[in-house]
Order: C-alpha cells, then structure tokens, then sequence
C-alpha cells in the first residue's frame, strides 16, 4: 500500500508498521504451528491484493464464524499501513469487544506476527455524534470503532471532516451492508478503499452486499481444516405443545450435567423469541438451583454485572430473549437449548458458529430442540429432523444460499470487462418485465452497434455487452422541454434503461427500453441490420396453454367509419367476446390473468408486437422470461383461435338468484399462509377461521341469497354461528353478516370485507358466482365428469348414513369402510376430518422421485336413505374437492398442517395418524423440499348409485372436475355405491 509521508512522520504508531512489517507466517513444526490460519492468510492477501490493484471497488471476504476474522481485519490494517481506518461494527457490544482486542493484539503478537517495535493502535470509539474535539482526537488515532446508529448521529461539516480523516473502511458481520442505514454510510464515504467481512454474503430481503466475493473460505473447508468443531444434535420429539419445552429443559440440563461431570467446563444457554416465552422457560430451568440459571434480555436490570458472571462461570444456565449473538465471544458456550428456533439461515449459521470455536479444553457444541410441530422454513427444515448431521446440513445451506451470490456476481461479471457493466448492475435496475420481439439472422445481429446512440436531446452515458454477445444493457440521458414553459432556459432529464437480448436458438431478438416506441425503433435499428417484428396473430400465442384465463382489458381494432378502437375492461369484455369468436373485431392488445402449469401467472400482447407481464424484476429474470415467451411466439402449432375456448366470461344477475348454487367458500383472498392468522368474532366469540366454514347457500327469496357459517360443537355435531346474506339490488348486490368482525391484521365490519372481497360459490354447471356477477368459459361450461374415473365400491353391511369414525376409530362409517379400502395402499394415512380440514383421509406414499399426496373426500347418506340418484348428495362433496385444490404447490405447508392437527388432537386424547409414524411427517416435510409432491383427488360417497346415476349429476361433478384440472393438471375420482 503506498506510504503516507505525513502520517509517517507524525505518527509514532503508524510508522512502527511502515518499519516493522507485519509477518503472514504458517503454523509449521519450526514454530510449534503457531501462526496465521489457512483462511487467515488467504484472506489478506486476497484482500492486500484487491486493494492493489482495484482499491476504489468494494470487495467481500467470506469467512465463517470462529475462523479468526477479527485477527484478520486488525492484521489487515498494521500490512495494509492504513493510515487511519473506521471499522464499522453493528452492535455496541461488538464496537465494545472489537475496541478491547484491537488494542491487545494479543493472538498476532503471541505469534509474533508482529514484533515488541509494533505498537498498538490508538483507538476512538465513536458512541455519540461527535464534536470538534473528538475530530481532535481522530485526527491523533489510527482506528476509529462505529455501530451505524452512532454514525448516523453526525451530519454536515462534521461528517465530512470524518470522511476526509478517514483512509480506509473496514465493514464486520457485512450482511448488516445492505440495509438503509448502513447504504447512507456507504455512499458518504464512497470512493474509500472499503473491505467487508461476513460469514454470510446474502440476506433474506434479497438485497446485495454490493462488494464483490474475493475470497470464500467454505463452511466445507472450514470443518475439514478443523476450524469449525463437532456438532451434536439432541433431538427430542413431544408433539403435545404444553409439554414440549419441559422435554427441551430435561434433555438439555441432562447434557449439562453429563459434560461437568467428564470435566468439560460447558455453558447452557436456554434461547426464546420473546420476554414473555424466556420468563416462561426460566421457571422451568429454576429447578437446578446447583447450575445458578439467570435470566437476561435487553431491558434486564443489571444486564452488565449479569454478563460478567456469565463470563466468570458464575452461572451455568442462561435463559436469554436474542442474545449472546454478534459481539459475545463464550468459548465455554456449548449446549444450546432452542425453545424458539431461527428461521433465517443468515441468523441460524451466525449463531451455530458462536457454539462451535476450536478449544482443546471443550467438548462439542450440542444443540436440544423438538423436531415434532416445528415451524422454520422450509431453508432450515432439514437441521430439525430425527439423524440430522448439523455439520453438513448447514454446510450445504451456507453453500447454496453463497452460491446463489456467486451466481448472481457470475451474471454481473459477464459485464466486468466493461467498466460501464459493472456500473449499471450497482444501480440494481428492475425493468418492467416487457418486450418487442424481432427476428434477426445471426449476420445481422451487432451488439455494438449502439454504442453511440444518439437522437435529439439523448445520449448514451453507459453502454455494455456481455461476454457471450447476447445480451446488451444501456443507460442514456435525455433533456427535453417543460411541458409548462416556452423556453430553452429549463428543461426535464429523464434517464432511460434500454435492453436487447438475442436469442440464437431461434433467431429471436427481444427489445425493451422505459422509453418510447420511437426510442425503441431506434435501439433496434442500431443494432439489427435486418429485422422483421413479431406482431399480428403470432403474439396472442403467449397467452397459449393459460387455463382459467381471465381477460382484464381487451382492445379492439373495428373496420367501421364511425368507430376504429374500442377498449373494454372488467366485465364489458363479456359484451365483445363474440365480436373475437366470430371475427367482426379484430384483437388490437390483450392481458389477462390465469393458470399455467398450476401457478398463477399474467400475459399481455399486442397486435403491433408488444409483449409483457405485470411485473418487474432483475434483468436475469427479464432474459428468462423472453426464453420463455419465445418457446410459444415461435411455435406454429399453436392456434390462437383454440386460446378463446377457454377465456373466462362474465354475466351479470339480475333479479334473481340463479339455482344450482350448491357451494359456498371463503373469499381467493384468503389464501393458506394466513388463514391460521384470521379470526372471525361472532356474537362475542372468537373463533378461528380454520375451525368455521360455509354451508349449503340458501335462496330465501328470489334475491336474497344465505349462507350459514359453521362449526362443529364439541361431540362434533355441525351447528351454525352465524349466517352471511346476499342481496341483489339494481345494479349491485348488498352484504349483511350482522355484527360479525374479522380480525386480520385489524379488526373491521366482516360485511365491509366481503365486498371488497367476494364470497367464492359454485354452480352445478360449471360456472362460478363472485358478488352479482357469474364467470365462465364455454370450454368448462356443463362438462360431466368421464365416466371413465367414476367406479363403485360394495359396501356391505356398512353404516353408509354415519360419516366419520372420530377418534374411537369407527370403521363401520363411511370414512373407516373408506380407510380400510385403501389401508394397503398407502405408506401413511391421516385422519383429518374436522373443521379446517384439508380432506377427511389424507394418503400418502413416497416414490423415487416424487411424494404422491391423496385427498379422501367423505360424505354420508342422509338417514334411511340407500344408494340412488339424487343431485343434492353431489353438491357438497364435490365443492369441498374443489376448494382443496389450494393446496397445490403448499408440500411443506401440507405436512406443517397435519402436524399441527396432530399435536393439538394429542391433547385431547386424539390420534389422526391412522398407518404410519410421525416421524414419518416429520421427515416427508423435510423430503418435499427436494422432491416433487403431486396431489390426487378422490370424492367418496356412497348414497350415489353408480348404476342410476344421472347427467345432471355427472354435471355438477364435472364441475369439479373441470376446476381441478385447470388449476392443478390431475383428474377427479369419484366412487360411489353399485
């Protein structure tokens, strides 16, 4: 690093490191291996090298927690000679104990990394917005130590006297880098030579670090080299909530005593989320008054004196509310008993590491936690199940979510080359997800063509071009005239985004700008010697293989005198739908909303070659996507004409309500992550959303339309709490639910809810009502169900008019009879009838390459009655299939969901699992992560005659039918009675 001559000679300390260079020595036989670890080494001279030849550029240094990172950074700054450097820190116990070690140097100097002629820094710890004579004293330091929060205190003259001091900035725990406060810092001291060091490069929000990996020092590597101890994972299973953390607190005071008693001088520390769960805990753990258990969080009394007992051994168990995380250095720090667990696996990897540093004298760290009715997201699953090697599970996250950092500095770097790449990847640009699409032989593709762009009042300030000249990325800056002023004096700069992305495939350009159409025409002609557009009839093909496809706005081109274009949104498109069919109106622009491959997805074109879906995102997926779109836009199999069959059309009712509603369900709105969140208050009680449902919609008169709301009273008897009525008005429909309240988030009227968010009901042909208005698409209007998947059972002398068998296991019902069909059939049945079931049976096997889910649908025969051909004993069971269909796509949700049920049943003495183990749930959950789930649909009921059965009925099952393979792709199937 060049020398700074004054600082040099003013400067006692600084010149010790000038005259007495920093030594990287190995650890070797010669000096009984003391010296500097792998990772430590390769780390400074990665970093002593970047700042070499790139100082002005932020760059990352990966290094796991207990790998030496702090001897790093102060060895970093006495080779580097920083003349003065502010390490930025983001707690004030870490700015407490980084400033303590800075000033010892006790590690570098025991291994005479440096020398007695090597003086220690003279360090300012900055804890409040600083005066003049605190720039005094930096001005005479070599280190200044800041949190964000106290950085954030100084502003003006101040702030810039710091910057000017300033020489280097050194960031810790750098996965803090990203957020507001620590981006403010950032761009006050751009320009400096800045270094971050973190054991984890990513964080949840999606936000970049911004500072390129120049060193990764793997969790893999780090357990190998032996710098990352043993890991011992304890696990307990108590799937009864009340009794699951006294299971924890045995188990891990048990471990406790054990490694005291072998010697080992272990800490235990007993985590929760809150005050109210530590205090909670801390009673149980009270106990053992022979290990002294304290309790500590933030706004403990005393929390100072507390800590220094715990440092002094003082006590043995710690109860603590987040802490003992960043800044708190415990080697003895060994048991963990998690009563709440981590689900970010940034926090999770940083606090496994604080239990996991290399000491001859200690034991491994062990970790005590309930793999029964956890709830971590699906990135930590895998720690809490029944064998779980910790070690290499959180070596393969780490591993992963890096690797995902290095994918995305692999796509930036595409543009290194290129100083104006890098530029516009550090402005994180999200364009709206659109394009123009062109086809353009190879031999007149010219990516560089553009480069200097210019048109009136526009040019181009960065340009770049990917490695493999596909892809084309510019930014330009345009000054046009006020639209309020006649003047030259002033003027409006607008800076425009123009991508180009050539795919050779199929010879297919895409062209987006945030500009105009003139801008775009432009761009493309600069860069394309000969091209012709995709546009007419070939861009209604994105809308291809999109069911239920919902259109929101559709234009139209007519050939009258009077009227060239009309537009029409909402429900006005259902008045031109047969102008499309039979041609009288041709299709100027189009979006619409629907299913493609059971996902939700959007779509809009246009006649003239626009394409586009409503959203915005990184410039990685906008490549993605044109793949996409070209798959279909250049397939000439494709009919547009066959897309119309399935467009979703409206009608309005009026007057009267229609029959053959036969099924009412809770608003779209109300999807499965938060339906546990949601309470209704009826009549002064709360209940749970997941324990009410909606029954069989009644027409009172011919516009009043009720719709009971249910439960289940404790000897599982369906009763109604309350009820939600629909009137139709002139133009319009009213809601009354009486003095219902829905709790979600805030309480408000559940009458002023559902009209902003209608109830969903279904009618027998196929089509669906939402307020007064009914949806359908003629492609699934009065389908009936294929009597290819309909087949019957002989049920005997089965209580076919009793549904349930209830914990006691009844199999003379028609869900037992049910069970016992397919009991050999399947690895794990559960029994989940009840309210906020997914289905009454849910059957399970797992494949080599899939887990295959089926949903048992069960209905009874109402009293006295056999097996024949009513509609009605169709209605229910078949709407309770199609609202099951939610559940697509939700594997980890589905098994979180069964084992929630289990647990709380367990308390009352009932056990759904019918075949099979929990910890079968257990690690089903865990496998669904890596393995495709596929979900199959049965309807079960028996008072239906196979032999008598009737079209009207077929219908009102094929309306199901029709649903379910729209959305998810898998058929129905139906059993019933001979």
């Amino acid at each position: 690093m060049p020398i700074d001559k004054n600082m040099y000679d003013e400067n006692a300390i600084y010149r010790s490191w000038v005259d007495n260079q920093l030594k990287i020595i190995e650890p070797t036989d010669l000096n009984n291996n003391r010296g500097f670890r792998k990772p430590q080494r390769a780390a400074l001279f990665a970093a002593l090298c970047h700042l070499t030849s790139v100082p002005d550029r932020p760059a990352t240094v990966v290094m796991p927690t207990g790998t030496g990172k702090t001897d790093a950074i102060f060895s970093l700054i006495i080779a580097g000679a920083f003349p003065r450097a502010l390490i930025i820190v983001p707690s004030d116990a870490l700015r407490s104990q980084t400033s303590e070690k800075i000033l010892e140097l006790k590690n570098i100097r025991d291994f005479r990394a440096i020398d007695e002629q090597t003086l220690s820094p003279k360090v300012f710890t900055m804890n409040a917005a600083l005066t003049k004579d605190d720039l005094l004293d930096i001005a005479l330091s070599n280190v200044v130590i800041s949190t964000p929060n106290a950085l954030t205190l100084t502003h003006g003259d101040q702030l810039a006297q710091l910057v000017s001091l300033v020489s280097h900035l050194i960031v810790d725990e750098a996965h803090h880098v990203a957020a507001k406060t620590w981006r403010n810092i950032k761009t006050a001291f751009k320009g400096k030579p800045c270094i971050q060091f973190t054991a984890t490069p990513f964080r949840e929000d999606k936000q970049t670090l911004d500072g390129r990996i120049i060193y990764n020092y793997s969790l893999k590597d780090a357990q190998e080299d032996g710098y990352f101890q043993a890991i011992e994972f304890h696990p307990v299973r108590e799937y009864q909530f009340s009794l699951s953390d006294k299971a924890i607190a045995n188990k891990a005071v048990a471990l406790l005593r054990a490694d005291l008693e072998s010697g080992k001088d272990h800490l235990l520390m007993a985590r929760a989320n809150s005050i109210s769960k530590a205090k909670k805990i801390y009673d149980l753990y009270r106990e053992h008054n022979d290990l002294s258990p304290v309790l500590v969080y933030s706004g403990v009394n005393e929390k100072d004196k507390i800590i220094k007992r715990i440092k002094n051994r003082q006590h043995r168990i710690i109860v603590c509310v987040n802490m003992l995380g960043e800044g708190f250095d415990l080697p003895e720090l060994k048991i963990a008993a998690l009563h709440d667990q981590h689900c970010s696996p940034a926090v999770t990897l940083q606090f496994i590491g604080r239990l996991t540093r290399v000491n001859d004298l200690l034991g491994a760290a062990k970790f005590v936690a309930n793999i029964a009715n956890q709830k971590v997201d699906n990135q930590m699953a895998a720690l809490y199940s029944e064998s779980a090697d910790w070690g290499i599970i959180i070596r393969e996250v780490s591993e992963k979510k890096i690797g995902r950092e290095l994918e995305r500095e692999k796509f930036e770097a595409q543009f290194e080359d290129v100083e104006d790449g890098e530029k516009i990847i550090a402005l994180n640009p999200t364009p709206k997800v659109s394009a123009v699409a062109y086809r353009v032989a190879q031999i007149d593709w010219k990516p560089f063509g553009a480069a200097e762009m210019r048109s009136k009042g526009e040019e181009v300030r960065l340009y770049s071009v990917n490695e493999d000249q596909t892809l084309v990325m510019a930014v330009t800056r345009a000054e046009s005239p006020v639209s309020w002023a006649n003047t030259a004096a002033i003027s409006a700069t607008d800076w425009h985004l123009y991508l180009a992305y050539y795919r050779k495939k199929d010879a297919t350009l895409f062209i987006s700008t945030s500009g105009d159409e003139g801008q775009s025409a432009a761009f493309k002609n600069l860069i394309s010697a000969n091209s012709e557009k995709v546009a007419g009839e070939k861009t209604f093909r994105i809308l291809h293989n999109i069911n239920l496809l919902k259109f929101q706005n559709v234009g139209l081109t007519r050939g009258t005198r009077d009227i060239r274009f009309t537009m029409h949104v909402g429900r006005d498109i259902n008045s031109v739908m047969d102008d499309l069919e039979n041609g009288a109106a041709i299709k100027s622009n189009i979006f619409g909303i629907g299913f493609q491959e059971g996902y939700k997805t959007t779509a809009g074109c246009s006649y003239k070659g626009k394409l586009w879906e409503m959203n915005s995102e990184t410039i990685d997926y906008w490549v993605k996507w044109c793949d996409s779109v070209s798959e279909k836009i250049n397939n000439a199999n494709i009919d547009t004409r066959d897309i119309l069959n399935n467009v979703i059309r409206s009608e309005k009712i009026e007057r009267i309500w229609p029959d053959g509603l036969f099924y009412a369900d809770w608003p779209e709105s109300i999807y499965i992550e938060v339906e546990h969140r949601v309470t209704l208050i009826v009549n002064g009680i709360a209940y749970k959303l997941l324990d009410l449902w909606l029954g069989y919609p009644v027409r009172v008169t011919d516009r009043i339309l009720r719709i009971p709301v249910l439960t289940k009273d404790e000897l599982g008897a369906e009763r109604a709490v309350g009820r939600v009525d629909i009137t139709l008005e002139v133009d319009g429909y009213k809601i009354d639910c009486g003095d219902i309240k829905i709790i979600y988030g805030k309480e408000r009227s559940f009458s002023e809810y559902l009209d902003d968010n209608p109830i969903k009901i279904l009618k027998q042909d196929g089509s669906i009502i939402l307020g007064n208005y009914r949806y359908y698409s003629p492609q699934t209007l009065n389908v009936k169900l294929p009597r290819a998947l309909l087949s019957s059972w002989d049920w005997g002398e089965t209580k076919i008019n009793k549904e349930s068998m209830g914990k006691d296991r009844d199999l003379d019902t028609v869900q037992g009879f049910t069970f016992s069909k397919i009991e050999g059939a399947y690895e794990l049945i559960f029994n989940d009838d009840g309210a906020g079931e997914i289905a009454d049976l849910v059957a399970i096997n797992e494949n080599n390459d899939h887990i295959q889910i089926d949903f048992y649908h069960c209905k009874y025969c109402s009293k006295d009655a056999k097996p024949g051909a009513r509609v009605d004993d169709t209605y229910i069971v078949t709407g309770q299939a199609s609202r099951s269909v939610k559940w697509l796509h939700t594997g980890e949700a589905i098994f979180r969901q069964l084992l929630d049920r289990y647990g709380t049943s367990l308390e009352n003495g009932f056990d759904r699992i019918l075949k099979g183990l929990p910890a079968s749930l257990d690690l089903l959950r865990n496998k669904c992560r890596d393995l495709e789930v596929r979900i199959g649909f049965f309807i079960i009921q028996p008072a239906i005659s196979e032999a008598r059965i009737t079209d009207e009925m077929l219908t009102v099952l094929g309306s199901s039918y029709m649903y379910l393979k729209n959305i998810s792709g898998t058929e129905l199937k139906v059993i019933v009675s001979r």
